[in-house]
């Protein structure tokens, strides 16, 4: 879930704008014009209104997160429009996704005899449940107020668990810090460049919470990039626990602000990510001016069993060799490098260059290319989460797109990097973060409950009828299992009696208001 971009392979990697390819722009990345972004159906997006992340990685390297309850609405409510009032001397301001993000040294279309662009040394989200949005008293007070087409965002995290596998360990009465119990109102998100700009702004935010009652906090949480050493030095990564670098496949948006290497998945609408009048399968919640220009986010706080992980790879090393086991459950190898380009190795002959770690297909528009899964297993967690052109419920066209349930995934790790020297050292690890959809039914719950935790997401390709995400499924031992299909009409290798390795311990499902919507909440009476 990193939302930093990925590093290059081993065999590609130089120390030259290492730090400039994970926390600023890249290359071949085009800085946008003014404020405004043209979308496929030529109305502009305004990078103004809309919320920076959900169409900018912030490629920080530490995130904080609060989860507050509202005490007195109306301050509350007053507080919120501080944030967007323009006014940094009084309060932090909300981050939109205007043109900030330049990086740190000049790039392409940049104009040298401008004063150089920086990127600030913070950035602030909020989201707000559906039982924030009736705590700050808005319902109350606006009659046309109506997210009818959102019904999951109306339910919420906690009642519609069942749909996306958060059960058993990962069920909502398990839930840590207040989450699913109707206090859970307004979660504040907080990125930061350094440790001393996270201290300023949370001190900052801790009082701006309680002046006059309008705030309590009742739980917050850190993430922060892993580290690794680089020449002497100690720089951030993009891995993940499990020890993947994470963070290659990033979702294009049609008309946004970033650019990423060109691959053969066509780009995304803006629609299934910013509410806007010309989406096919919603109207925008009302009124217009509430609801235009926001989005839905669910956040997860989400633990790693590495130490299980990690066993259970070595606990099959007789059948099949551990590092490739891995690469088969998440569709690359542990590098990055996936395994639809490289089946065998990690380190193909001439190595792939980065542009390459995203520009490939499954299953191409006349069938040819992996259907059957010999290079990279179909029931494997990649493949699963962007099966691309794969055939699979939901999109039953071989190269055909499925973008209309793709989610932009925005979050950083928890905990200090496992240490395989010393696995047993109970200290909790995971990811924190947030999936950004503009209809978390056809997307977030789509995904979760079709494609990750049901066999039959794969049209015509037959998997075992108990199978799940290996990596993120919810997992019964007793009927897990996981098929790695063999060449030349062998039988396929079958892992089975596995634990589920990732455990939700809070969810929420947010409504990211644009900055017009919050000034809207601060004006009301």
């Amino acid at each position: 879930m990193s939302q930093a971009r990925e590093m290059q392979t081993p065999e590609a990697k130089g120390s030259k704008g290492f730090l400039r390819r994970l926390f600023g722009r890249l290359e071949n990345e085009e800085p946008a014009r003014g404020s405004r972004s043209r979308s496929a159906s030529g109305s502009a997006l305004d990078l103004g209104d809309i919320r920076g992340f959900i169409l900018r990685g912030y490629r920080m390297p530490m995130v904080r997160h609060f989860l507050l309850t509202v005490d007195v609405p109306t301050e509350a409510r007053r507080l919120l429009g501080r944030l967007v009032s323009g006014n940094e001397l009084d309060a932090p301001q909300i981050t939109t996704a205007e043109d900030w993000h330049v990086g740190f040294a000049p790039g392409p279309g940049d104009n040298l005899a401008e004063v150089p662009k920086h990127k600030p040394d913070y950035c602030l989200n909020i989201g707000i449940t559906w039982s924030g949005l009736i705590a700050l008293e808005i319902k109350d007070r606006v009659p046309t107020f109506s997210f009818d087409q959102f019904g999951a965002f109306v339910a919420g995290a906690a009642e519609r668990a069942n749909l996306v596998g958060d059960t058993g360990e990962s069920a909502p009465q398990h839930w840590i810090g207040g989450f699913g119990g109707g206090r859970d109102h307004v979660l504040v998100t907080l990125h930061a460049l350094s440790a001393e700009a996270m201290t300023s702004y949370s001190d900052r935010l801790g009082t701006l919470f309680s002046e006059r009652g309008a705030f309590r906090e009742i739980w917050r949480a850190d993430g922060h990039a892993l580290m690794d050493t680089k020449d002497g030095e100690s720089v951030p990564t993009t891995k993940v626990h499990f020890g993947y670098t994470d963070g290659i496949s990033m979702t294009a948006i049609r008309g946004g602000p970033e650019r990423y290497p060109p691959d053969h998945q066509q780009p995304c609408e803006s629609w299934l990510f910013v509410l806007r009048d010309d989406a096919e399968n919603y109207s925008v919640p009302e009124p217009r001016e509430f609801g235009l220009n926001g989005s839905f986010a669910v956040f997860k706080m989400m633990e790693t069993d590495v130490v299980g992980f990690e066993d259970f790879l070595q606990s099959h090393k007789d059948t099949i060799d551990p590092e490739l086991l891995a690469a088969k459950i998440c569709g690359r190898w542990r590098n990055g490098v996936p395994l639809a380009l490289s089946p065998e190795t990690d380190s193909p002959p001439g190595g792939i260059s980065p542009e390459q770690l995203n520009d490939f297909e499954y299953v191409n528009a006349d069938g040819s290319g992996d259907p059957k899964g010999l290079r990279c297993p179909v029931g494997a967690h990649m493949r699963r989460i962007n099966p691309r052109g794969q055939p699979v419920a939901g999109q039953g066209q071989p190269g055909g797109s499925n973008n209309t349930h793709r989610l932009i995934r925005r979050g950083m790790p928890y905990g200090p990097a496992y240490d395989p020297h010393q696995p047993y050292d109970g200290i909790a690890r995971g990811l924190l973060g947030y999936f950004i959809n503009s209809s978390i039914e056809n997307q977030y719950e789509f995904v979760l409950g079709h494609w990750v935790n049901e066999s039959e997401f794969a049209g015509r390709v037959r998997l075992p009828p108990t199978s799940k995400d290996p990596m993120i499924g919810a997992q019964n031992p007793a009927e897990s299992i996981f098929a790695i299909p063999q060449a030349n009409g062998a039988p396929s290798i079958k892992i089975t009696g596995f634990s589920s390795f990732v455990a939700t311990k809070a969810a929420a499902y947010c409504f990211l208001p644009s900055v017009t919507a919050i000034k809207f909440i601060a004006n009301l009476s």
